[in-house]
């Protein structure tokens, strides 16, 4: 029995290892011209102006395309007028790393964005390595393309080719991740979404939530107004690259809804029902400690600014952020990338005397 496991267990690392090699095979690095350029199209699901989509865009260049170390990335353009930014960026590409050996080459390469109407086409061209092996830089052309890094049946990889081209094709599509992220939360293709993760395996003890007059919720006439453009999930399918992120609880009602900064901790499940955790300063917690409904919010990282000046309950009708009424007569905000209407349950022990845990059962959770 234990033979035909073991058979069973090299064919599946077998058949992921060709699934792993498959997708650096033909057409993993396409080319225009006779160059080697990547291409990508990337949308952003929020309603955005142009101008304040190309501001955006341009602070995503500052925060990554900043000289460190020996390497010497920049920005080279930022034109508002055509709404085009230009990067000269630069990346160790890491092939073998030990005490003894350290196998590395630097590439280099230009950034093109483009910011037009509701998406960004990110392109990368101009790439070339600096490696030990020659004095003078070798452009991709000559390194990465199918003439060149794959055998005369086109399945499988030449070696000494091959960590170039796995190693590049992985890079882009890094960058390329790293903007869709930027912009709508997770990845539109999907890569970022995961399995949740349960952060508290153990029983845990809960504190109740206190017994409180039901809140006025807000009439839900809105309600389809409010979900236009999400669509409904499983819980299961809220991504586990979340957390640790901060989020916004909202509760109250529409028309005077209460907001707090908090970070998500994961899911837990509690008398077979899954639950929310949440880490929020015990300094604020009076805000939602009477709740029996509230929402969590998940924003990109586009909204950073306004999240941060929410430090005080008055200040929310002067930022960027829409209130609208859920299903449940809770107050979102429309501009969130991912919403989870919660029932309060109650509190559990924190990591630090200066939080509060909240507990609260999931309802619904919807996603743009």
């Amino acid at each position: 029995m234990k033979k035909y496991l073991l058979l069973v267990f090299l064919l599946l690392v077998s058949l992921f290892s060709v699934a792993q090699q498959n997708k650096y095979l033909a057409g993993a690095v396409p080319e225009v011209g006779g160059r080697v350029i990547f291409q990508k199209s990337i949308a952003v699901k929020q309603p955005i102006n142009g101008d304040r989509f190309f501001s955006l865009m341009d602070k995503w260049a500052q925060d990554n395309y900043k000289s460190g170390g020996n390497l010497n990335s920049r920005i080279l353009l930022s034109d508002p007028q055509s709404r085009t930014i230009a990067c000269s960026g630069e990346k160790h590409l890491v092939f073998k790393k030990s005490a003894l050996v350290l196998d590395q080459a630097k590439m280099i390469y230009q950034l093109l964005m483009e910011v037009g109407d509701g998406e960004c086409n990110v392109t990368v061209r101009g790439i070339k390595y600096d490696y030990s092996d020659s004095k003078e830089l070798q452009p991709a052309e000559q390194m990465i393309t199918d003439k060149v890094a794959l055998n005369k049946k086109g399945d499988k990889l030449n070696r000494y080719y091959d960590k170039f081209r796995i190693q590049t094709v992985d890079s882009i599509n890094s960058i390329f991740r790293s903007i869709d992220v930027y912009l709508n939360g997770v990845s539109t293709a999907g890569a970022a979404v995961q399995q949740v993760a349960s952060v508290v395996e153990q029983p845990v003890a809960v504190a109740p939530a206190p017994v409180v007059e039901k809140e006025e919720s807000q009439p839900l006439q809105n309600t389809a107004s409010t979900m236009s453009g999400f669509k409904k999930i499983t819980a299961d399918k809220i991504p586990v690259s979340m957390i640790g992120k901060e989020v916004l609880i909202l509760s109250g009602n529409v028309k005077e809804p209460s907001a707090i900064l908090a970070k998500w901790r994961g899911t837990s499940t509690l008398m077979e029902r899954l639950q929310a955790i949440t880490n929020v300063s015990a300094s604020r917690y009076s805000l939602i400690e009477n709740a029996k409904m509230y929402t969590i919010c998940f924003f990109t990282e586009i909204y950073n600014d306004g999240l941060a000046k929410l430090d005080s309950p008055e200040k929310i009708e002067n930022t960027e952020f829409t209130p609208v009424a859920m299903p449940s007569g809770s107050p979102a905000f429309s501009e969130a990338w991912m919403i989870i209407e919660c029932k309060k349950s109650g509190e559990i022990p924190a990591e630090d005397a200066n939080l509060k845990s909240c507990l609260g059962e999931i309802i619904n959770v919807w996603i743009k």
